[in-house]
């Protein structure tokens, strides 16, 4: 049976990223991994988990991290933060990282789920015409959580809500569990309808609360 595994958000780590997929008996050529966005950043082996991507043909959206380091490298004037600049340093060839994100689409429509990085824009009915911020960066909608004002034909998978952690609800999964923070990394396969869980190794980054304001 061909089965897809959809992986929430890594941010560099790498080996919890590598258990996850030894966990779930990951066949290339049968099986496809989707994941949420956001594989870059805060964790160490951003590198590593960039070519891993590329090895077994990951298929990525682009998270917010991923687009801003984009922004970043495109907009030569453009100021950067002391954090950027430090990211910036941590990531190895940043030009064959560059070449892979680039082409990552802001979401992708698999026969089993819509995957985005945070969400869609409410009462909208084609996601041509949204918002990227808001597929890139959504948390709340007017004072809600996105996916209560949402109504959509197929479940939508997601991930950038560390602090909200896995969402299980019919029409909506959530799989951003906090890996980097020392909390896990969470996958879900819709043909076996299980999710799965590897602890993180450690505490990779500190949580910022500015992280969890509604577009961040």
């Amino acid at each position: 049976m061909k089965r897809s595994l959809f992986i929430g958000d890594v941010h560099g780590c790498y080996k919890e990223l590598v258990q996850i997929i030894e966990d779930f008996g990951f066949v290339k050529g049968s099986d496809t991994i989707y994941q949420t966005g956001d594989m870059i950043n805060k964790g160490p082996h951003v590198l590593k988990c960039i070519e891993l991507t590329q090895e077994l043909g990951i298929q990525c959206v682009l998270g917010n991290h991923e687009a801003r380091l984009l922004k970043t490298l495109d907009t030569p004037k453009i100021k950067w933060t002391e954090k950027e600049r430090e990211r910036l340093k941590r990531i190895t060839n940043i030009d064959y990282v560059y070449s892979v994100i680039s082409k990552w689409p802001l979401w992708i429509d698999t026969p089993e789920a819509l995957l985005v990085h945070a969400g869609i824009e409410p009462y909208k009915d084609k996601l041509e015409d949204m918002n990227p911020d808001v597929l890139l960066s959504v948390r709340l909608w007017d004072n809600q959580p996105w996916f209560k004002q949402v109504e959509w034909p197929k479940k939508i998978v997601f991930g950038h809500w560390a602090k909200k952690g896995l969402v299980k609800l019919p029409g909506f999964i959530g799989l951003d569990s906090g890996c980097v923070y020392g909390k896990a990394l969470t996958a879900w396969c819709p043909e076996e309808d299980r999710f799965y869980t590897v602890q993180a190794q450690k505490v990779y980054s500190e949580i910022n609360e500015y992280a969890y304001s509604s577009l961040s």
